[in-house]
């Protein structure tokens, strides 16, 4: 009999009435090998083993106590609320079960009757890459340490990452968040510390991939392998592994692992995370009761597949509900005694479909008093916002499924502004009690540079400028916020500022490129778009506009390798060169057309998308009325009127066109481009 069915069949023989006191072998080994077994064991996450007779004899006074308060095993959800895979919850009669074996002197029984250890679930075996953070050194004591810790991932084509297995390798290791940095921000900052990693927050530019939370904590149930979940990793990418460590009396070296697990292919459709909390927190000394409630309103049909609610040691309770637009309520999740040592992600077992127009609804209740055993400092204080164990947190990360990419990026976009809101708002807290965290200053006002609000990062972009005079980066960033208030000249000021600090800096060569060529100065505009170009060949937007100057100096042959480069890099940035491919088929001096590559540029245009736009047909219209081919003109110039019917301009425009293809004659552009 297998392991699996003998342990089940353990469990049904120790729910039938046996004669006398509960024996291991019988009752107790199937209990504890199921529920204690997956943490306590050899290189398992519990600081001792409970795979055998003798590991649970030695300790059966201390099971007795703790199963009986119901401490363990760790499990916080309240029964009934939520059905999730993994639930580590031990029914009344099994605890009965301990308690009783525990008082009879933990007899033994029939050996022959013991089942064996299940082998507990990993996601796979030996995983495909494993990488080990740089050794670090925790104190003895002293408060808990926040640290970021950055590895090079090496690998050198893309890879669809289905699986991650996180091994902390020693109990001073709380919890662990992984995000990943496409940059090179975050390991610049690891190089700016003496110390392996960072302290404080994680750069913005290492962020969880789409719709993913990876991290660790103590028990916390292994994701199977999903090829349907698989999340891109790029070369060239860093891990960035946020632990929080917690001294335990004597020096730590710290080492933990990461293994990866590859699969063939990304996921054709990706889940969308969603985050309620407030970042604003201010709880008063004393506060033995202080109410965090936040919510959000589904804008699309989703399906919840996960939560994962996060706080520190203030928090004392959370409760997650949704009410539908019909005003049913569901409860997602209620936890009454929050546990900073338990926190866990909550898996459906079966998703939870929720309409559009469904509020999600979290509370968080929080106790600051000093009557309070988990308060972190005594006599209270007030307790701010922060990542540091003596901050607070109201975090709920949800994580959902859409029917459509469509709706996905609806919601991912809804989700964006009140995530980023929050964040700009924590970001200020923080600034307000270090002003000179230059690095978090970029952070804030990178995000409100997302949320369009240029004047605000604007002030924290010039304050950086001020903390870090040499670096070309604070430069050009103050030059990217003056360019969206439209102050042209100051921001084509910081710019060269940046190129004088860094002569390669190539999105500076671009930017300040790009304000000459608007300015109609394209022979001033050349130069910074060559340099931008050999100093990052990558940079589609540096070859796009490198295009559109080459075009305005009258040099269509020095042009089309660049759009074509383009077009093989990001084929969506091709729809921003169609009047440059017009001006290939419709040049005003006819020895500067080029029919043959402005057909084959509309072509790869219209093969963008699998229904053309009106733009996309005109285009094409225009180069093969240049070739000579006026049948199919006439027949995209008619599919893109039908897809006008509103827009006077663009029709009137169009129907100039499709009246030269009627009489035989190509379209040519007045005067000179």
């Amino acid at each position: 009999m297998c392991a699996v069915l003998a342990l089940a069949f353990a469990r049904v023989v120790a729910a039938q009435p046996a004669s006398g006191p509960p024996t291991f072998s019988r009752e107790i080994a199937p209990i504890v090998f199921e529920q204690c077994a997956p943490c306590h064991r050899d290189g398992g996450d519990a600081p001792f083993s409970l795979t055998s007779y003798a590991d649970v004899r030695r300790r059966a006074a201390t099971i007795r106590a703790v199963v009986s308060q119901r401490y363990m095993p760790p499990w916080k959800p309240v029964p009934g609320v939520g059905d999730f895979l993994g639930a580590r919850r031990l029914s009344d009669r099994e605890i009965r079960l301990l308690m009783d074996w525990a008082d009879a002197g933990t007899p033994l029984g029939d050996a022959a009757q013991m089942p064996e250890v299940p082998a507990v679930p990993v996601a796979g075996n030996p995983p495909d890459l494993v990488l080990t953070l740089p050794e670090y050194t925790l104190r003895a004591d002293g408060p808990d340490v926040f640290r970021n810790f950055v590895v090079p991932v090496p690998i050198g084509q893309p890879r669809f990452v289905r699986g991650l297995r996180f091994s902390p390798r020693n109990p001073a290791v709380h919890h662990a968040n992984i995000r990943v940095d496409s940059t090179a921000a975050s390991d610049i900052a690891d190089r700016a510390d003496p110390l392996p990693g960072y302290e404080g927050l994680v750069l913005s530019a290492a962020d969880y991939p789409d719709g993913h939370f990876l991290g660790w904590t103590p028990g916390q149930v292994e994701p199977a392998l999903n090829d349907d979940l698989a999340w891109r990793l790029q070369p060239g990418s860093f891990l960035v592994i946020q632990m929080h460590l917690r001294p335990t009396g004597r020096v730590e070296r710290l080492a933990p692992t990461i293994g990866l697990y590859f699969g063939p292919r990304e996921a054709t459709h990706l889940p969308t995370m969603i985050r309620l909390g407030r970042q604003n927190l201010s709880i008063a000394p004393g506060d033995r009761r202080h109410v965090v409630r936040d919510s959000f309103v589904l804008p699309v049909d989703v399906e919840v597949r996960a939560l994962q609610p996060h706080a520190h040691y203030r928090a004392r309770a959370v409760r997650a509900w949704a009410r539908t637009p019909a005003g049913e309520e569901r409860a997602l999740l209620r936890i009454d005694d929050w546990d900073v040592n338990w926190q866990d992600r909550y898996v459906y077992r079966t998703p939870l479909h929720l309409p559009a127009g469904t509020t999600l609804g979290l509370e968080f209740i929080f106790d600051n008093s000093s009557a309070n055993v988990r308060n972190p400092i005594v006599p209270a204080e007030r307790a701010e916002w922060g990542w540091r164990s003596i901050d607070e947190m109201a975090d709920l990360w949800i994580q959902v499924m859409t029917q459509s990419d469509r709706d996905r990026q609806r919601l991912a976009e809804a989700a964006r502004v009140k995530m980023q809101t929050e964040d700009a708002i924590g970001g200020e807290q923080v600034l307000a009690r270090e002003p000179n965290h230059a690095d978090l200053r970029n952070d804030v006002a990178t995000i409100y540079m997302a949320l369009g609000q240029p004047e605000m990062a604007l002030a924290h972009f010039r304050h950086v400028t001020r903390l870090r005079p040499g670096s070309a980066a604070s430069h050009y960033n103050a030059g990217v916020a003056l360019e969206a208030l439209g102050q042209s000249e100051p921001a084509a000021e910081r710019y060269r500022e940046a190129i004088s600090l860094q002569p390669a800096y190539a999105s500076a060569h671009n930017n300040l490129g790009a304000l000459l060529l608007r300015a109609g100065r394209p022979a001033e505009a050349r130069p910074h778009f060559e340099h931008a170009v050999a100093a990052d060949a990558s940079n589609v937007d540096a070859r796009a506009n490198y295009a559109t100057t080459l075009m305005a100096l009258g040099a269509p042959d020095a042009a089309v390798p660049h759009m074509d480069a383009v077009f093989a890099a990001r084929p969506s940035r091709l729809r921003a060169l169609s009047p440059l491919i017009v001006w290939l088929a419709a040049h005003a001096d006819p020895f500067k057309r080029r029919p043959a590559d402005a057909r084959r540029l509309a072509e790869q245009l219209m093969a963008i998308e699998p229904t053309p736009d009106a733009i996309a047909l005109d285009t094409l219209a225009v180069a093969l009325a240049a070739g000579g081919d006026f049948a199919a003109a006439i027949s995209h110039v008619e599919a893109a009127l039908r897809l006008l019917p509103g827009n006077a301009a663009e029709r009137a425009l169009m129907q100039q066109r499709l009246l030269l293809y009627q009489r035989g004659q190509p379209f040519v552009l007045p005067g000179r481009p």
